[in-house]
């Protein structure tokens, strides 16, 4: 039995030291290596600017892990750890009870069984734009997906909300200062069938952009927000 123990471990162990970590940056993709030598040439170009590294996907993919990320320029008196929110990429999106602006009552069970893509609106940070709603609205009417949208500007004007065709959970401020760490937080997420957060949207999908999503279901669903 210790004969078998030991050959586990050692297995687990070699395999483990054979895992690789790779990194994407838009279209870039490069090993930990590069990606260390690449950020250190990119400080140095931003200094006396703080660069904050957010991964917004991560996929594990054979014995290999590929972290999606961007790099993002700040003022070094101002950083501070506003990117929190992302420690809860590949992790349950948080239980909630809220409200909609029907006044029906929505749980997080209400929204498993098909991907989701969660809005947070916050004026004046957070408001989709008409282009943004239609889309939305669109993927919602695929039987595939779902959406879903929490208001958390308690001072908003709800009826402006009329043309969204998917849930809004109102009062939802109280709750996201709650569940959602950090002093920000990603305007649009995605939660897979089973409630978890899958991907943080860098920005609203659109044909230019850099950055694209890893896994083959996410994609799917960028392309449909995009075109």
């Amino acid at each position: 039995m210790k004969k078998h123990l030991l050959f586990f471990f050692i297995f687990f162990s070699i395999s483990l030291s054979f895992s690789q970590a790779y990194y994407k940056n838009g279209d870039k993709l490069m090993n930990k290596e590069k990606y260390l030598s690449d950020l250190e040439v990119v400080k140095k170009e931003n200094e006396p600017k703080y660069i904050s590294i957010e991964i917004f996907e991560e996929v594990n993919r054979n014995d290999s892990i590929i972290k999606n990320f961007r790099a993002v320029v700040k003022n070094k008196n101002k950083a501070y750890s506003s990117n929190l929110y992302l420690m809860l990429l590949n992790n349950p999106f948080p239980d909630f009870k809220l409200q909609g602006i029907n006044n029906n009552w929505y749980v997080k069970s209400r929204f498993l069984g098909k991907p989701t893509v969660i809005c947070f609106i916050k004026h004046p940070y957070f408001q989709p734009t008409r282009k943004e709603i239609k889309k939305l609205n669109a993927l919602n009417k695929n039987e595939k997906y779902q959406v879903v949208a929490f208001l958390a500007d308690t001072n908003a004007n709800k009826s402006s909300f009329s043309n969204m065709e998917f849930p809004i959970l109102k009062d939802s401020s109280n709750w996201l200062n709650s569940n959602i760490v950090g002093h920000h937080f990603a305007q649009y997420l995605l939660i897979d069938e089973n409630g978890i957060i899958t991907y943080f949207f860098p920005e609203f999908p659109n044909s230019k952009t850099t950055f694209t999503p890893i896994r083959n279901q996410t994609k799917e669903i960028f392309e449909l927000l995009a075109n």
